[in-house]
């Protein structure tokens, strides 16, 4: 007999005995109570909070029954309810370090993080040897994007209990956030040498490894993860991001597909895919993704500027500033939606606003090469030849071979009348990209003007 058929055993043997003390004594408070955790333990959750409910209809000042129903609540993810018996507990016994550390997990799962923080620094405060207090308090930093106190805290839990599985891969995911890569690693190789059969861990290193561009790696830890757990979302998403990675489209999309199948509300697996069809062409298709993910999250900046961005490019200006003032008012540094601003201001003939958007966009990003001729571009269609002229020529010296801006500069020179120039940089510019209509075009017009 193994050890997981000799606890159910013992289950088994515990209900039948609670059973018969409670047909013997219907009122036995105590009873319901020891069944309730044990119906838990068994996954029946429903019976057990009916016991727990009812011990606690019996004995209404105990805490310990309060709390114990909390947990049932709180694992059947009726989170308010929760709350309530919690609260109710720690009423009863406020120095009660457990349902303390319970209450701030429910606060967490609503996140509520600076009430979930409160409660676990107030249970750490009466008990600071509760690594599970320790390890959730860790989570709810990491989830405030404070990783370094997360990771101290995540030390904190290891240190009373260093197999601690949980804890360790919960620090993999901070390290990770913080793009220590080895260090992440580090962890989920330790949580998977005491327990490999845990698919987040496999996908968290997973997911680690396409980060670290080690796809190979990456896929190897996918597959086991899907492989444990073939329903897994979040597993199937990043394989996905993976193949896309790899060039292999058609997998790529498989995955993010049945990902979408599986949880039709996974925002990150619209905005890969919609990525992965930008890429393909398929712009109607990245359209349709990228606003999913918007009515999903109406505040996701990178969807708001991807759909910005392939609005402008069917020329919807209004529609497309619409999403770039948007993403733009949520991240204020956010250059390349700066720019892109810029752009579409420029398409409008709205010059000086577009002018104004790429002084901004450089100001945050000196050497960005494309807002540099877009600035330039400006400069040329208001006649400020000389201001034109210096943003080529930057732009120039660090992207040399830009058919774009190359041709840009050359129209500047023809209206300067410096025709040999402008004669250099057209040719220079169609050499390098053939099929340059506007250069063509342009250097048509050089030939009948000199």
């Amino acid at each position: 007999m193994n050890l997981d058929s000799l606890y159910q055993d013992r289950r088994e043997a515990a209900l039948a005995d609670f059973n018969r003390a409670i047909a013997i004594d219907p009122d036995y408070a105590w009873a319901y109570f020891q069944r309730g955790q044990v119906l838990r333990e068994l996954g029946r959750m429903e019976e057990s909070l009916a016991d727990l409910r009812r011990a606690c209809e019996l004995e209404p000042n105990d805490a310990a029954y309060h709390a114990e129903r909390g947990e049932t609540l709180r694992l059947m993810r009726r989170y308010e309810e929760a709350l309530t018996a919690f609260s109710r507990a720690i009423e009863l016994r406020p120095e009660y370090p457990w349902a303390l550390g319970s209450r701030g997990q429910v606060w967490r799962a609503l996140r509520r993080h600076h009430e979930a923080l409160a409660d676990f620094e107030a249970a750490l405060a009466l008990n600071p040897m509760l690594a599970w207090v320790h390890a959730e308090r860790g989570e709810t930093l990491r989830a405030l994007r404070r990783l370094h106190e997360a990771i101290e805290a995540f030390n904190q839990a290891l240190n009373i209990d260093p197999d601690y599985v949980w804890a360790l891969g919960h620090r993999g995911i901070a390290y990770r956030e913080l793009r220590d890569y080895p260090a992440a690693i580090a962890d989920f190789d330790a949580a998977i040498t005491l327990q490999d059969t845990i698919a987040w861990l496999y996908a968290e290193r997973g997911e680690t490894r396409r980060l670290a561009d080690d796809f190979e790696g990456a896929l190897f830890d996918l597959n086991r993860a899907i492989e444990l757990d073939p329903q897994y979302a979040w597993a199937l998403g990043s394989r996905g991001a993976t193949f896309r990675a790899l060039g292999d489209t058609e997998a790529a999309l498989a995955d993010f597909n049945r990902a979408l199948e599986l949880d039709p509300a996974y925002e990150w697996v619209y905005m890969q895919r919609g990525l992965l069809y930008r890429n393909l062409d398929r712009l109607d298709e990245a359209l349709a993704d990228f606003s999913r993910v918007l009515a999903l999250n109406p505040n996701n900046v990178g969807a708001l500027v991807e759909r910005g961005e392939l609005l402008r490019l069917r020329r919807h200006y209004n529609e497309a500033l619409t999403d770039f003032s948007h993403a733009i008012e949520l991240q204020p540094d956010h250059a390349w939606a700066i720019g892109s601003r810029g752009q579409v201001y420029r398409a409008l003939n709205r010059y000086h606003e577009a002018l104004a958007d790429f002084n901004n966009a450089l100001e945050q990003k000196p050497d960005l090469v494309w807002i540099l001729a877009e600035r330039g571009e400006t400069y040329r269609l208001l006649h400020q030849y000389n201001e034109a002229l210096e943003d080529f020529n930057r732009a120039l010296e660090l992207q040399p071979n830009d058919s774009w801006v190359l041709s840009r500069r050359g129209a500047t020179y023809q209206a300067l009348k410096i025709f040999e120039e402008a004669y250099i940089d057209l040719t220079r510019a169609i050499e390098i990209d053939p099929n340059n209509a506007w250069a063509l075009a342009q250097r048509g017009s050089l030939f009948r003007q000199m």
